[in-house]
């Protein structure tokens, strides 16, 4: 079995201001989350957007968690764009619950788009 895993969950906004809910759950064979990289598709995006995360009803990042703390340009490696855990994020079959909230730029013209969450899943223990 490979040591790292990749999980993506894509979530839909469809209109200015929306607040969007989603769920999942993590992959079983692996035992923790090293890390999280937040994908928009458009860096206009970025400025307002929030993320809220919580595993196994344990709150990782709250509601008003700004995106721009979660994800990087293209001028950063890839393998340094995960925003990484310090502590022990527990994975293996997880519940995953969030929310990912579009600013209200009061834009006439919005175009729905694609969040994309990128989480690190690993075996490796707490380094």
């Amino acid at each position: 079995m490979k040591n790292h895993k990749f999980q993506q969950i894509r979530v839909r906004v469809t209109g200015s201001g929306q607040t969007v809910r989603f769920s999942a759950q993590t992959d079983k064979q692996y035992s923790r989350i090293r890390g999280l990289f937040v994908l928009l598709p458009e860096d206009r995006a970025l400025a307002g957007t929030c993320v809220g995360l919580r595993v196994n009803n344990q709150e990782v990042f709250d509601d008003a968690h700004d995106v721009r703390l979660l994800t990087s340009g293209q001028q950063v490696p890839p393998n340094d764009r995960f925003f990484r855990f310090e502590e022990f994020v527990e994975a293996g079959g997880c519940s995953l619950e969030g929310r990912v909230t579009d600013p209200d730029t009061g834009a006439a013209a919005f175009t729905e788009y694609e969040v994309t969450l990128y989480l690190w899943l690993t075996n490796d223990p707490l380094q």
